[in-house]
């Protein structure tokens, strides 16, 4: 009885040990970043739009394929400044743009990143014509790596649709 409690005692802290060095494996192999540079996540747009640069860096000890999608919600981006306008109760749908190096990427571009490696791009917003004033959008910016399952990398940008008139 007390072999077997040492056996499966021994069985159990091997699995435990295994799993950490997996686990740490991942986040040495998955360690990305996706930033939002000067952290300006917050901007306005008129009828010209306006434009976020960001970030993509592979921190990472190998070669990763990114896949960069952007998304608008519908749900409140949780930040303070749209709790003050109650009017603005749902989010508006902008036009949404991602482009890196001059170069127009579509929804689902795909970006292959070495170690150490970081993409610039920029990501254009266009408020489209009948858009409320004095509304938000919440445009979700994801770069989902093939090699790390689902540890995507997420930011939030905010734009406020000023009354041009107000202005």
């Amino acid at each position: 009885m007390k072999t077997l409690f040492i056996l499966i005692t021994t069985c159990f802290t091997g699995i435990m040990n295994f799993s950490g060095i997996e686990t740490a494996d991942l986040q040495r192999n998955c360690n990305s970043e996706l930033s939002v540079e000067k952290n300006r996540s917050f901007k306005s747009a008129d009828q010209d739009g306006t434009s976020f640069a960001l970030v993509l860096e592979n921190n990472s000890e190998s070669t990763k394929t990114y896949n960069l999608s952007v998304k608008n919600l519908s749900t409140s981006c949780s930040n303070k400044a749209s709790d003050l306008n109650k009017a603005a109760s749902q989010n508006v749908n902008l036009d949404v743009l991602v482009l890196a190096n001059d170069t127009f990427m579509t929804e689902s571009n795909t970006v292959i990143l070495g170690s150490g490696e970081s993409l610039k791009f920029n990501v254009n917003v266009r408020v489209p014509d009948g858009t409320p004033f004095k509304t938000w959008s919440c445009i979700e910016v994801k770069a989902a790596s093939e090699q790390c399952g689902s540890d995507s990398l997420k930011t939030i940008l905010s734009v406020y649709v000023p009354n041009p008139s107000e202005g």
